[in-house]
């Protein structure tokens, strides 16, 4: 998943301790009144249960997403709504003398710019001030369901916005696109149904999935995501009848694979091959996902909270339009 950058753990740390101090502010203001004890600041243990319970819902969700956040993590200051990249034509020759003066043609290349909005995603939940009221002598023992519930839909939608994309997202005329919805991808049809197929038929999938990589000049190990239930299948069968390997082990001795990631959120026979290097893709980086307090003015307001995050997946080519990502449906 996401870490969090210095900047980014400053401000969050910043936000509860500010939510905090109000409620001190608001408990002095109301000195004397029956409502003294509706504004309870949080203890800190309470932040890190919460914290907590947000890291193992991503642990359980995000499959893409947290294998792209652990290798091609790209920092993103929140105030930008779009990250660019740039694509370069061929400059020319290159100069081999032995005195060092060029005589290489100075042919002035051709720049273009492509960007990549930065979206935010966020879920809020909220508690009456009677239910904080309830739980302060327990602990702080909020019910868990209504924050659970709106981490799991914001960790949920960050997934999809890795694989799909955000279609409703448009800055500058630039759409927020996913790695199995980029316009510049490689694509082909698998042929089989991969839950079923024979060991022969799955090495033949793998391999022309590849190969779309090797077209676009990727001649590289590449990370492969996979439907979790057909990956399973692979586990369990043999590669054929009295070989000693299952499917999963002679597919991964092909030398164009790095690895093999099965995932939940990808469909049965589908296949995603990734070249999980930052030239071909970063996962823009604009906040990991948290949970932060919203303001209270009165006692008996409820306690607002809002699960947020800032994240999109950055696919990347080349000017001959070459890119390191290959999907066959």
């Amino acid at each position: 998943m996401l870490r969090f950058t210095p900047e980014q753990e400053r401000l969050i740390v910043a936000n509860r301790r500010s939510f905090n101090e109000r409620q001190t502010a608001l408990n002095a203001a109301m000195a004397g009144n029956v409502m003294l004890g509706n504004a309870y600041a949080l203890p800190k243990d309470v932040w890190g249960q919460w914290d907590r319970e947000g890291v193992e819902v991503q642990r359980s969700t995000l499959g893409v997403f947290n294998d792209l956040a652990a290798s091609v993590s790209t920092p993103m200051a929140i105030g930008k709504l779009i990250h660019y990249f740039q694509t370069i034509s061929d400059s020319g020759s290159a100069n081999i003398s032995l005195d060092g003066r060029s005589k290489a043609r100075t042919d002035k290349p051709t720049f273009d710019y492509h960007g990549t909005p930065l979206p935010i995603i966020d879920s809020t939940f909220s508690f009456g001030w009677r239910e904080v009221e309830a739980a302060r002598s327990e602990g702080f023992q909020l019910d868990a369901s209504a924050r659970t519930n709106a981490m799991r839909k914001v960790a949920e939608t960050l997934e999809t916005g890795v694989l799909d994309g955000y279609s409703t997202i448009t800055v500058n005329g630039q759409t927020s696109y996913g790695l199995r919805t980029h316009p510049k991808r490689n694509t082909r049809s698998t042929t089989n149904t991969l839950n079923g197929a024979t060991g022969a038929q799955w090495l033949a999938d793998i391999t022309a999935t590849l190969k779309l990589l090797h077209g676009d000049n990727f001649k590289v190990p590449a990370t492969i995501y996979v439907n979790w239930d057909d990956w399973f299948y692979a586990t369990s069968t043999e590669y054929t009848s009295g070989y000693p390997k299952t499917i999963a082990q002679r597919v991964l001795e092909l030398g164009g694979v790095r690895e093999i990631i099965p995932v939940d959120s990808l469909s049965a026979d589908e296949l995603l091959a990734v070249v999980k290097d930052r030239r071909v893709v970063s996962l823009l980086n604009g906040m990991p996902m948290h949970t932060r307090a919203q303001m209270r003015a009165n006692p008996e307001d409820d306690y607002n909270f809002v699960t947020m995050a800032a994240a999109a997946v950055e696919v990347k080519f080349d000017a001959e339009n070459n890119c390191g990502i290959a999907h066959s449906t």
